[in-house]
């Protein structure tokens, strides 16, 4: 009886292994495809900056961008203000807390993958008061 057991496990899982492609599991539906947003987030998290972002993302709209664009910013903004920047700003006394501030918003800003976006950077500097030099 065990022998039997052991061959149609055997069978089974050659099969599995002949029939079903590496990854299958792991893909999504065919009909199902990842938003903008998650698809940017993702490029951003391995390593891609803006410029490469929106290269790989060519084909969408410029009002697709925007969007998306507008949806990052936000995001930014509301971690930064979720790290409770604003008294981190008012207690800091030093030039170093300045810059370990700085740091914080930079990497936000890299994570959400909008290094060159100049809107995000002034949107910082007016709720924060704080400019951000060399980015």
């Amino acid at each position: 009886m065990a022998f039997k057991t052991k061959v149609v496990l055997v069978v089974l899982l050659a099969a599995l292994l002949i029939g079903v492609p590496p990854g299958l599991g792991q893909q999504p539906p065919a009909g199902k495809r990842d938003n903008l947003y998650s698809i940017w987030l993702k490029l951003s998290m391995m390593g891609h900056n803006q410029s490469e972002i929106e290269g790989l993302l060519a084909g969408i709209t410029d009002e697709q961008l925007l969007r998306l664009k507008n949806r990052l910013r936000r995001d930014v903004l509301a971690t930064l203000m979720q790290l409770n920047l604003n008294s981190e700003i008012e207690l800091s006394r030093t030039e170093q807390d300045l810059v370990m501030i700085r740091d914080k918003i930079r990497t936000e800003i890299r994570f959400a993958g909008l290094e060159n976006d100049q809107l995000l950077q002034r949107m910082i500097r007016h709720k924060f008061g704080i400019s951000l030099q060399n980015i």
